[in-house]
């Protein structure tokens, strides 16, 4: 059969798909293109007909994204995040057709955005899962924002030096002090920490479930952590971090207990999220594979583990590599 004005194949995969292509949207025609069915669905649209006419929007794409599996999937932190991102297109692109925006469009906002660059990342991050989510609803074919480079954030989070965490501990009680040890003692991000319940621990440990990975751990306490837990608590409590009338802490609200004593004592340059890489260099400085730091930090890729604790390791080796140079010294 010759081919049709306005069609278009696309290969996924090694598989061809047939595609009805007109004033920039693309819509999926039946895979055999000598097929009666082929035929008959090509004139239709030809003729106008099906869903050639439909508006496209994006405010259509969050929706049919929000109504999806994959939103159901994603871990609630994580949602709260996309959440924030998508009420932000949806102001600014809400009524725009997504077939059409090009990429300089998703860097300009980017880079608008650059003052609060977390956030400026996650605008091409979320729009390319969007873009993902329209070629599987057949709407386009290509992803503008695929690839797009995310703005230098500096050096992020890094572990608390020795010096910066008995500072906090001098500046720190009660909740403030609890949040900062069970942060650092069990090395589980803010978030997995305001869902533990007085009713986890068990035999001197904790049982946790983490929000992003899903893993399941049972974390022994370090002596600090137990001493700070068994401070005086409220009976009325169900969660180990909780107000004073009982209700669990949000993530807001235990970042700002912490960052109030980290401005008292000067301590700005450190974020609670490093206490995990902190607990991770102290494991690894006391000798841990990587598989012990991991049954701590649920990590499941060991680079991960690697990432987090590459500077203890090699302060650890340094030390151990000297040690042996001043033996073989004394030796000859």
């Amino acid at each position: 059969m010759v081919r049709k004005k306005f069609t278009a194949t696309k290969t996924v995969k090694g598989r061809k798909y047939q595609y009805f292509r007109k004033d920039g949207q693309y819509v999926r025609l039946p895979d055999d293109p000598n097929s009666e069915e082929y035929d008959r669905e090509y004139w239709r649209l030809m003729r106008g007909g099906g869903s050639l006419s439909q508006k496209f929007t994006f405010e259509k794409l969050i929706l049919s994204y929000k109504q999806s599996p994959k939103w159901d999937r994603l871990a609630p932190r994580t949602r709260a995040d996309y959440s924030k991102v998508l009420e932000y297109l949806s102001d600014t692109v809400g009524s725009k057709n997504p077939t059409k925006m090009r990429r300089s469009t998703i860097i300009e906002a980017q880079m608008a955005n650059r003052h609060r660059a977390r956030f400026a990342n996650y605008i091409p991050h979320m729009l390319s899962i969007l873009f993902e989510h329209a070629i599987d609803l057949d709407w386009q074919r290509d992803n503008p924002a695929k690839g797009i480079a995310k703005i230098q954030t500096g050096e992020g989070h890094k572990p608390w030096p020795a010096s910066a965490i008995e500072l906090y501990r001098e500046h720190a009680d009660g909740l403030e002090l609890l949040i900062f040890e069970l942060a650092l003692g069990t090395g589980q991000r803010a978030s997995d920490l305001t869902r533990m319940e007085w009713s986890h621990i068990e035999d001197d440990g904790i049982w946790v479930t983490q929000g992003k990975t899903k893993a399941r751990l049972w974390i022994p306490f370090t002596a600090r952590l137990a001493a700070a837990l068994a401070a005086p608590r409220r009976d009325s409590a169900r969660h180990i971090l909780a107000s004073d009338t009982g209700q669990p802490l949000k993530y807001d609200q235990l970042q700002k207990k912490v960052m109030a004593v980290r401005k008292s004592a000067g301590l700005t340059a450190y974020s609670l999220h490093g206490l995990r890489y902190s607990a991770a260099g102290e494991l690894a400085e006391a000798g841990c594979t990587d598989q012990q730091i991991a049954a701590i930090t649920g990590h499941k890729s060991l680079s991960m583990v690697q990432k987090y604790s590459k500077g203890a390791s090699q302060k650890r080796l340094a030390k151990e590599a000297q040690s042996l140079r001043e033996q073989s010294k004394n030796r000859s």
